[in-house]
């Protein structure tokens, strides 16, 4: 899979935001204060970076537990039970990580989806930038 969430053209960012963090941690384990490219990594900075990994779980989920309790989510489900759960997991992570995808028992066609993966895309994305 990929490690750098926002999909075509947003590598850059997302790998500087690991390098950031590589680098914290890095200088947590040596104990020395961390540096990148000569520039001390702030708390500012290791702030920033985990606003960035969290937005993209916390969009995730949001969507998907709003879609597990209202009907208009429920009846896009062709399959119940975890099987469900799982398509619209699956559905909102990849819709915020990359293309936007889904498993072949949700119906993503829907006014309800069509509007939920945009503004799950949306805040996905645009969080992250």
């Amino acid at each position: 899979g990929e490690v750098v969430f926002g999909g075509v053209g947003a590598g850059l960012y997302g790998m500087l935001v690991f390098v950031v963090l590589t680098v914290f941690i890095a200088g947590l384990m040596v104990g020395r204060t961390p540096e990148y490219l000569g520039k001390r990594i702030q708390a500012r900075e290791v702030q920033m970076a985990m606003l960035y990994v969290l937005a993209a779980g916390g969009a995730m989920l949001l969507f998907a537990a709003a879609s597990v309790v209202l009907p208009a989510g429920l009846a896009g489900l062709n399959n119940a039970g975890p099987h469900g759960l799982s398509e619209i997991l699956y559905a909102f992570s990849s819709t915020v990580a990359n293309n936007g995808s889904a498993f072949a028992g949700l119906t993503g066609s829907t006014t309800y989806y069509n509007g939920m993966f945009g503004a799950a895309m949306l805040l996905g994305r645009f969080a992250l930038i």
